[in-house]
């Protein structure tokens, strides 16, 4: 009989008036794999909070590891034995990858710590895994790839029942989403749990042994038939999504190509060893970093903080505010570009204020900028401050400044990351606008799900260098000859 790791029925809870789970139902078993697709992810907080923290019900019960830990009658506030790997990391960066994983643990209480048998006990666990580090290593010397691991294996030694996997392949390349797949497979083989979310099924279809539809607060279906999970998503519980990717695609109407507006020549900086590639206004660029190692670089140089090495760049981006023509969108915008503070119109005409000197002494540009947009945006253009808004409304603000502040280029980095499936539609339709009003774009991105959508080309780039480069017309036959990497 299989042993049970989580068990929980019918929870509903509320706060501030909203629901946010909706008498969901979620069954785990030791040794799986169970993985959640994010169709919405209104509520997926609050499922995390309670897998890992016995917190007040305002319906239902959890067993953790075949214990009643919550209910409605009785919540301990106590803390269940799980792990959350991938949005916040609780490594240490000074200290070794020794030290991380068998001294900075909890409930380790040794005051003397033999370092040879701590060595030791480490250069076991990577061998066994197949880990190729030193476990002298600092954990800042670590790439995205190898902390992750060291995060999971951190998990294990400890002796969590559960690991949860969240949002964690946008920090991984089309390369090291496989080799993490098959880690985690072969530790699920050895006994380890763990719950992967994430918000595209492709992610999770290669190594889940269930995976749960997430939508309305709520897990709607579980889908058991690896064979048929494609065709489910795509056809019954996404088809929406889908249908309208497709008319993003097909309102993207590809024209003549127009000036150029944006021209990297033989750049080299950090780990980029030669990029050469052109962009032209209204142009939908979408550049596939394969290896995860150039976006941090590629930004730097495009924000202008730091100059290339060799190669030039023209326009030469600047630093500094004025006639800026080149616009960088970070990943993550709302929580790192926008001031919840400020009105929604002072943050929506922040990059004018950039443009036009003294902006904010001349009222009547931000009323034209009022009576202009707000049939378009609507009536939360008006609103005071940014603390209540919804996402979608976030990131509607987020996109709107360029257009109305119309840089040349619209670099940005990762724009899908993070965002369940309804909001990257939206997304997608916002950067659509950005190429109907002429604004080239250029997406940086290490995984391809749901941009290509949106593209007009594709620039695949390996260790630093092009290595390929395809027009929309080739995009059907480099995925079927590359499935690995192009499996949507």
């Amino acid at each position: 009989m299989r042993e049970e790791v989580l068990r929980m029925e019918h929870i509903f809870c509320m706060e501030d008036g909203a629901v946010k789970l909706n008498y969901l139902s979620i069954q785990i078993f030791r040794g799986e794999i169970y993985g959640i697709l994010c169709l919405e992810s209104q509520g997926i907080d609050k499922l995390v909070e309670l897998i890992c923290w016995n917190r007040s019900l305002d319906n239902g019960q959890v067993f953790f590891e075949e214990k009643l830990v919550n209910s409605v009658q009785e919540s301990r506030n106590t803390r269940n034995k799980v792990t959350v790997v991938g949005r916040h990391s609780r490594l240490i960066d000074g200290m070794t990858l020794a030290d991380n994983l068998f001294v900075m643990r909890e409930g380790f209480q040794k005051y003397v710590i033999p370092e040879r048998a701590v060595q030791t006990e480490t250069v076991n666990v990577l061998k066994k895994y197949g880990i190729q580090l030193s476990p002298k290593t600092l954990v800042k010397d670590l790439g995205n790839y190898d902390r992750l691991v060291l995060e999971v294996l951190k998990s294990v030694i400890a002796g969590d029942s559960l690991t949860i996997l969240w949002e964690i392949s946008d920090l991984l390349s089309a390369e090291e989403l496989p080799r993490f797949h098959s880690l985690i497979s072969r530790l699920a083989a050895h006994g380890s749990t763990f719950l992967y979310i994430y918000s595209h099924h492709e992610v999770l279809r290669p190594v889940c042994d269930r995976i749960a539809i997430f939508k309305e607060s709520t897990i709607q279906k579980v889908l058991t038939v690896q064979s048929t999970v494609r065709e489910q998503i795509q056809q019954v519980f996404a088809r929406y999504c889908y249908e309208k990717f497709i008319k993003i695609r097909n309102d993207m109407e590809e024209k003549p190509r127009g000036p150029e507006v944006l021209r990297l020549f033989q750049v080299a900086s950090g780990n980029i060893e030669e990029l050469s590639f052109t962009i032209a206004k209204g142009e939908n660029v979408l550049l596939l970093d394969q290896s995860n190692t150039i976006l941090d670089d590629l930004t730097e140089l495009l924000l202008g903080k730091e100059k290339p090495q060799r190669g030039r760049i023209f326009p030469v981006p600047s630093s500094g505010t004025r006639g800026k023509r080149i616009a960088v969108i970070q990943r993550n915008p709302v929580s790192s570009t926008l001031f919840p503070e400020l009105s929604y119109l002072e943050n929506l005409c922040f990059p004018l204020a950039e443009k036009i000197p003294c902006f904010w002494q001349r009222p009547k540009f931000q009323r034209s900028v009022l009576r202009e947009y707000r049939d378009e945006i609507g009536p939360v253009i008006e609103a005071g401050n940014l603390y209540d808004l919804t996402q979608k409304e976030l990131y509607t603000l987020v996109y709107y400044r360029y257009l109305i502040s119309k840089p040349d280029v619209v670099v940005c980095v990762q724009p899908l990351s993070d965002l369940d499936m309804y909001l990257r539609i939206y997304v997608g339709e916002l950067m659509g606008r950005l190429h109907k009003s002429g604004i080239a774009v250029l997406m940086l991105n290490t995984e391809l799900y749901d941009s290509l959508y949106i593209a007009d080309r594709l620039i695949q780039v390996k260790h630093g260098r092009i290595i390929g480069e395809y027009t929309r017309a080739e995009f059907d036959e480099i995925k079927l000859m590359q499935t690995v990497i192009f499996p949507d």
